[in-house]
Protein backbone atom coordinates (compact mmCIF):
# COMPACT_ATOMS: atom_id res chain seq x y z
CA UNK A 1 0.00 0.00 0.00
CA UNK A 2 2.78 1.77 0.99
CA UNK A 3 4.75 1.46 -2.21
CA UNK A 4 0.97 2.19 -3.97
CA UNK A 5 1.19 5.41 -2.42
CA UNK A 6 4.57 6.75 -3.02
CA UNK A 7 4.10 5.80 -6.31
CA UNK A 8 0.35 7.88 -7.09
CA UNK A 9 2.27 11.12 -5.43
CA UNK A 10 5.33 10.79 -7.76
CA UNK A 11 3.19 10.16 -10.86
CA UNK A 12 1.44 13.64 -10.31
CA UNK A 13 4.50 15.85 -9.23
CA UNK A 14 5.55 14.22 -12.31
CA UNK A 15 2.24 15.44 -14.38
CA UNK A 16 2.07 19.12 -12.30
CA UNK A 17 5.78 20.06 -13.38
CA UNK A 18 5.03 18.43 -16.83
CA UNK A 19 1.63 20.62 -17.65
CA UNK A 20 3.07 23.23 -15.97
CA UNK A 21 6.56 23.90 -17.95
CA UNK A 22 6.72 26.62 -20.01
CA UNK A 23 8.89 27.16 -23.43
CA UNK A 24 12.06 28.28 -22.19
CA UNK A 25 11.81 31.11 -24.89
CA UNK A 26 8.88 32.33 -23.65
CA UNK A 27 10.60 35.38 -21.62
CA UNK A 28 12.80 38.56 -21.78
CA UNK A 29 16.09 38.27 -22.80
CA UNK A 30 18.70 40.95 -22.90
CA UNK A 31 22.13 40.49 -24.81
CA UNK A 32 24.94 39.36 -23.40
CA UNK A 33 27.67 38.79 -26.42
CA UNK A 34 27.32 39.82 -29.76
CA UNK A 35 29.79 38.61 -32.56
CA UNK A 36 29.64 40.35 -35.86
CA UNK A 37 32.56 39.36 -37.95
CA UNK A 38 32.47 42.34 -40.37
CA UNK A 39 30.98 45.48 -38.96
CA UNK A 40 32.35 46.96 -42.56
CA UNK A 41 30.20 44.59 -44.21
CA UNK A 42 27.30 45.22 -42.12
CA UNK A 43 27.47 49.00 -42.97
CA UNK A 44 26.32 48.90 -46.26
CA UNK A 45 22.91 48.34 -44.92
CA UNK A 46 23.28 51.78 -43.60
CA UNK A 47 21.76 54.14 -46.58
CA UNK A 48 19.30 51.19 -47.64
CA UNK A 49 18.02 51.46 -43.41
CA UNK A 50 18.04 55.06 -43.37
CA UNK A 51 15.72 55.93 -46.34
CA UNK A 52 12.97 52.84 -45.41
CA UNK A 53 10.53 54.32 -43.46
CA UNK A 54 9.31 51.78 -41.46
CA UNK A 55 13.24 51.08 -40.00
CA UNK A 56 15.00 54.77 -40.28
CA UNK A 57 12.84 55.63 -36.75
CA UNK A 58 14.76 52.66 -34.91
CA UNK A 59 17.88 53.78 -35.94
CA UNK A 60 19.65 57.16 -34.67
CA UNK A 61 21.35 58.59 -37.68
CA UNK A 62 24.72 59.29 -36.30
CA UNK A 63 25.30 55.62 -36.17
CA UNK A 64 24.19 55.03 -39.61
CA UNK A 65 26.49 57.59 -40.76
CA UNK A 66 29.62 56.85 -38.99
CA UNK A 67 29.16 54.39 -36.16
CA UNK A 68 32.30 52.34 -35.57
CA UNK A 69 32.99 48.84 -34.84
CA UNK A 70 32.55 48.87 -31.12
CA UNK A 71 29.67 51.51 -30.90
CA UNK A 72 27.48 49.37 -33.20
CA UNK A 73 28.70 46.11 -31.07
CA UNK A 74 27.57 48.34 -27.89
CA UNK A 75 24.28 49.16 -29.11
CA UNK A 76 23.67 45.76 -30.25
CA UNK A 77 24.33 44.87 -26.77
CA UNK A 78 21.67 46.86 -25.69
CA UNK A 79 19.06 45.14 -27.28
CA UNK A 80 16.22 42.69 -25.82
CA UNK A 81 13.90 40.03 -27.28
CA UNK A 82 10.68 38.98 -25.56
CA UNK A 83 8.95 36.32 -26.71
CA UNK A 84 5.30 35.82 -24.89
CA UNK A 85 2.99 33.14 -24.91
CA UNK A 86 0.74 33.87 -27.64
CA UNK A 87 3.49 34.27 -30.34
CA UNK A 88 3.90 37.75 -29.98
CA UNK A 89 7.15 39.38 -29.67
CA UNK A 90 8.78 42.63 -29.06
CA UNK A 91 12.39 43.47 -29.89
CA UNK A 92 13.90 46.96 -28.10
CA UNK A 93 16.43 48.08 -30.55
CA UNK A 94 18.11 51.36 -30.68
CA UNK A 95 15.86 51.76 -27.90
CA UNK A 96 12.73 51.88 -30.01
CA UNK A 97 10.35 48.88 -29.52
CA UNK A 98 10.02 46.68 -32.94
CA UNK A 99 6.71 44.36 -32.42
CA UNK A 100 5.43 41.44 -34.33
CA UNK A 101 4.81 37.20 -34.09
CA UNK A 102 7.45 34.56 -33.32
CA UNK A 103 7.62 31.21 -34.43
CA UNK A 104 10.09 28.76 -32.74
CA UNK A 105 10.46 25.48 -35.18
CA UNK A 106 9.24 21.83 -33.53
CA UNK A 107 13.02 21.01 -33.36
CA UNK A 108 13.74 23.84 -31.76
CA UNK A 109 16.27 24.94 -34.43
CA UNK A 110 15.08 27.78 -36.35
CA UNK A 111 13.46 31.13 -35.32
CA UNK A 112 11.70 33.30 -37.03
CA UNK A 113 10.46 36.74 -35.89
CA UNK A 114 7.94 38.61 -38.04
CA UNK A 115 7.69 42.37 -37.79
CA UNK A 116 6.20 45.76 -39.86
CA UNK A 117 9.42 47.44 -38.70
CA UNK A 118 12.44 44.82 -38.95
CA UNK A 119 12.10 42.81 -42.22
CA UNK A 120 15.48 41.70 -43.11
CA UNK A 121 17.62 38.76 -41.12
CA UNK A 122 14.27 37.62 -39.69
CA UNK A 123 15.36 33.96 -39.96
CA UNK A 124 17.72 33.12 -36.94
CA UNK A 125 19.65 29.59 -36.70
CA UNK A 126 18.95 28.44 -33.13
CA UNK A 127 22.56 26.78 -31.84
CA UNK A 128 21.25 27.01 -28.17
CA UNK A 129 18.22 27.25 -26.27
CA UNK A 130 17.93 26.92 -22.29
CA UNK A 131 15.64 28.76 -19.60
CA UNK A 132 18.93 30.28 -18.62
CA UNK A 133 20.45 31.19 -22.49
CA UNK A 134 19.51 31.39 -25.88
CA UNK A 135 22.42 31.38 -28.48
CA UNK A 136 21.82 32.06 -32.25
CA UNK A 137 22.95 33.03 -35.68
CA UNK A 138 21.48 36.24 -38.02
CA UNK A 139 22.67 35.83 -41.29
CA UNK A 140 22.66 39.43 -42.98
CA UNK A 141 25.06 40.69 -45.39
CA UNK A 142 26.66 37.33 -45.79
CA UNK A 143 27.73 37.10 -42.74
CA UNK A 144 26.39 35.06 -39.27
CA UNK A 145 25.92 37.45 -36.70
CA UNK A 146 25.70 35.73 -33.48
CA UNK A 147 23.96 36.60 -30.29
CA UNK A 148 24.18 35.18 -26.91
CA UNK A 149 21.22 36.23 -24.88
CA UNK A 150 20.22 35.63 -20.92
CA UNK A 151 17.63 36.18 -19.32
CA UNK A 152 16.85 40.44 -18.83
Amino acid sequence: MKKTSLFIMLGLVFLMNACGSKDPIQQKWKVNDVKVPNVKALMKLAPMLSQSNKLSHLIPKSVLDGGSKALIIEMLKQTTFEFKADNKCIVNIFGKNATGTYRLSKDKKTLTINSDDIKMGNKMDVKSLSANQLIFDMHLEGQAITFVLVPA
